[in-house]
């Protein structure tokens, strides 16, 4: 990523990140609200090389982990994962319009909860698979939702034309 675009967009995930604490936290929605992370992570994966990603992805996975009760780490890692193949991603499909990102998101957000399974399976109490194919879409549509709204503001208010 140029050092010309890192600045708007850092400011961006941090909104992303803040907006994120200020639902799950402040209003106490948890579960019903999109993952405003997970969001930014994907985002950002696509601006970065994979090992930046990644340790984007950690930071932001730890800081989501300290919302979790039940098991620390496992969102970090899912977040790596997720960051690691969305900025290698970026290599396979080149695409910046919000339908091609939102099912990114989809996809995304569908696969970081399908690893959190996987590494924490006794977080939802023992019907994990149940959910892969029930709540994780669903959560994974509200998020691709917000996302490409919240990058449809980012880019209109920093003045981008196209996305990355």
């Amino acid at each position: 990523m140029p050092a010309r675009d890192s600045g708007p967009f850092a400011l961006f995930v941090f909104v992303l990140l803040v907006l994120h604490l200020a639902v799950h936290v402040g209003f106490g929605w948890g579960a019903n609200t999109p993952d405003l992370i997970t969001a930014a992570v994907l985002l950002s994966a696509r601006r970065m090389t994979a090992p930046r990603a990644a340790l984007v992805a950690l930071g932001l996975g730890l800081i989501a982990d300290g919302l979790s009760l039940i098991a620390f780490g496992a969102s970090a890692v899912a977040l790596v994962v997720v960051a690691w193949l969305g900025s290698m991603s970026r290599d396979l499909f080149e695409g910046g319009s919000l339908a091609f990102i939102g099912l990114y998101l989809f996809l995304g957000k569908w696969l970081a909860d399908t690893v959190y399974l996987v590494v924490a399976p006794a977080g939802d109490a023992g019907r994990p698979w149940g959910v892969l194919l029930t709540d994780a879409p669903l959560r994974a549509l509200l998020t691709a939702i917000a996302g490409v709204l919240a990058l449809a503001a980012f880019r209109a208010l920093a003045g981008e034309r196209r996305g990355r």
